[in-house]
């Protein structure tokens, strides 16, 4: 370079650029719509989860519906009833059956009686199946026999065959404590206690060794404490009475650790320990020493 001659500019790198450097390359920046892409393929794949969530739980929700849909209830044949006569009013009647008089059950077919036997099984469809007299059953027209089985009963009802009786409803039928049906005793002792119970409000004879002799709570009736473990066995006197008779305190203590025998009128009197059963008197004949 010549002296006097000013130096040119440095060259502007700007202007040298090309034009094509300022243009997206080829195929474009595509990352950003990769990532808009992949976040509505990630909306739409929530919402068709959703959507197979809900309809899901709307199948299970149906198909547990109709798990526990109640079936309904198979209807029960209707009963057949057997044509009968106008029933009597009087039981009396009416022959008595049971298991003593067996051989008259075929002269009573077609005939109103009164029949007595031990169930085995009663059903809700009131089928009645007999252990005595065996071979027997018998059919409610109408109610359920399934609280029967067991239980010692007496029914009025249709004899339709020698074994098949047919019972207008459990208002014809009625149920027997067994204590009822043991036979009857000379004399009771503190074993027969249910007896006794059963048979309260009769008279009766009872054996046992006295106790105790004490006058009760009202100061009119003398107490004659039997011995006993399951109830009180008391014999009960009117002091009143008894002094007509000439019956007094100190003659009856003279009966302590003795067994006598005392007839009376059987009374009987739930308590909260053990329930009470006594044995009233009032005549000087009423009791007997025996030991």
């Amino acid at each position: 370079m010549k002296d006097g001659q000013q130096m040119p500019p440095p060259p502007n790198p700007e202007q040298h650029l090309p034009v094509t450097s300022l243009a997206s390359p080829p195929g474009g920046n595509k990352k950003p719509l990769i990532i808009i892409g992949v976040l509505l393929l990630l909306i739409g794949g929530g919402i068709f989860l959703g959507s197979m969530i809900d309809g899901s739980e709307e199948e299970v929700s149906a198909e547990k519906k109709k798990v526990e849909a109640p079936k309904p209830k198979s209807r029960s044949k209707p009963r057949k009833k057997e044509k009968t006569t106008e029933r009597p009013d009087r039981e009396t009647e009416m022959v008595e059956l049971s298991l003593k008089n067996r051989s008259e059950f075929p002269d009573n077919i077609g005939k109103w009686v009164r029949l007595q036997g031990k169930v085995k099984t009663g059903n809700e469809e009131g089928v009645l199946e007999f252990e005595e007299p065996a071979g027997m059953s018998g059919q409610l027209v109408r109610g359920s026999a399934a609280h029967l089985s067991g239980q010692i009963i007496k029914v009025i009802g249709w004899m339709v065959t020698e074994e098949k009786i047919q019972i207008e409803g459990i208002f014809e039928i009625t149920t027997i404590d067994p204590v009822d049906l043991l036979p009857k005793k000379d004399f009771y002792t503190i074993a027969d206690a249910k007896q006794l119970v059963a048979l309260r409000n009769t008279r009766a004879s009872f054996k046992g060794k006295v106790q105790n002799v004490r006058i009760s709570g009202d100061e009119k009736n003398l107490f004659l404490v039997f011995e006993g473990e399951s109830h009180e066995f008391i014999g009960s006197g009117d002091i009143k009475k008894l002094k007509e008779v000439e019956v007094t305190e100190e003659i009856l203590k003279e009966l302590i650790g003795k067994t006598i025998k005392l007839k009376g009128k059987l009374g009987y009197k739930k308590q909260e320990k053990k329930d009470r059963i006594v044995i009233n008197f009032n005549d000087k004949d009423a009791y007997e020493i025996v030991d």
